[in-house]
């Protein structure tokens, strides 16, 4: 049994962390999903004013550009949990591998991206693409990648892939060096061939890794802004929105329907998406457990 005074000092130590948390995760959660249920548009001194109950729910229900939102969401979902963390564990895979010289110079120009704000990789990537970009000038084409409908989600995802792919390297990297060689050399000695060692021994041991690595790109997925906002502001149309976006463009945008209530009913989905991942993350690490 551990002391009073051991307890007491523990709860010390984290009562900073657990006062962040409150201030700038609980209340701010539980303040949006009031505001789901009033009209408010950010000028009125009484927030709760103004009750419409589920109104601000069933407005986003109605609204076909929501569920454009919704989609375009799974989609870039799609890209980072399957698409970028399948990337990411070739590329360690080659790299531990293949005995390159240099494979620390290799993976830091992979990672470079992720240092990077997204902000400017959205407007370097938005040159290359826009009509008389950088792209266009090298194909010799007149072609606006940015203003059509089916083109534009995917190369956001394109470009989301291609930052965040080396955090994910990474992870897998050091999942890598942590494997017992031992399992290796046996199936050296066994006369396992080059197929058989990955996909029956290091994918496998590697599975704990992979999961981590799925379960941050799909809440990173869901959170998915900057990059959305800053190539193209959730155009042509609101064709490219994504979740985080649309409840930017109902709640703050300038020119947009500034109601802050149908914005918290957004919050409010995106939030228990990504409650219901934890959850999940939670179940996935128990069975992992046993």
């Amino acid at each position: 049994m551990l002391s009073k005074k051991f307890q007491t000092k523990t709860l010390l130590y984290l009562l900073p962390a657990l006062v962040i948390f409150l201030f700038f995760n609980i209340i701010p959660s539980l303040t949006s999903l009031i505001l789901s249920f009033f009209e408010f548009s950010g000028f009125e001194t009484n927030i709760f004013r103004k009750f419409v109950g589920l109104k601000n729910f069933i407005k986003i229900y109605d609204d076909k550009y929501f569920w454009i939102a919704l989609q375009n969401t799974f989609l870039f979902v799609f890209g980072a949990v399957v698409v970028q963390t399948a990337i990411a564990l070739m590329l360690s895979i080659f790299i531990f591998f293949g005995n390159f010289k240099n494979s620390t110079m290799v993976r830091s120009v992979i990672f470079f991206p992720c240092v990077l704000a997204p902000v400017s990789v959205g407007l370097v990537w938005k040159t290359i693409f826009e009509q008389d970009g950088v792209l266009n000038s090298i194909l010799g084409l007149d072609i606006s990648y940015l203003s059509s409908v089916s083109l534009a989600i995917w190369l956001i995802i394109i470009v989301n892939t291609w930052q965040w792919i080396g955090y994910n390297l990474v992870i897998f990297y050091a999942g890598l060096q942590s494997l017992n060689t031992e399992l290796l050399e046996a199936a050296d000695i066994d006369g396992a061939n080059w197929n058989s060692k990955i996909f029956s021994i290091v994918i496998p041991l590697l599975w704990p890794t992979t999961i981590l690595n799925m379960i941050l790109n799909l809440v990173g997925g869901f959170r998915a802004f900057d990059i959305v906002y800053v190539v193209t502001r959730g155009g042509p149309a609101h064709y490219s929105e994504v979740l985080a976006s649309y409840l930017y463009y109902w709640s703050f945008a300038s020119g947009g329907p500034g109601k802050m209530g149908v914005g918290s009913a957004i919050a409010f989905v995106i939030f228990s998406f990504i409650l219901a991942i934890g959850l999940l993350r939670v179940i996935i690490n128990q069975r992992i457990s046993k």
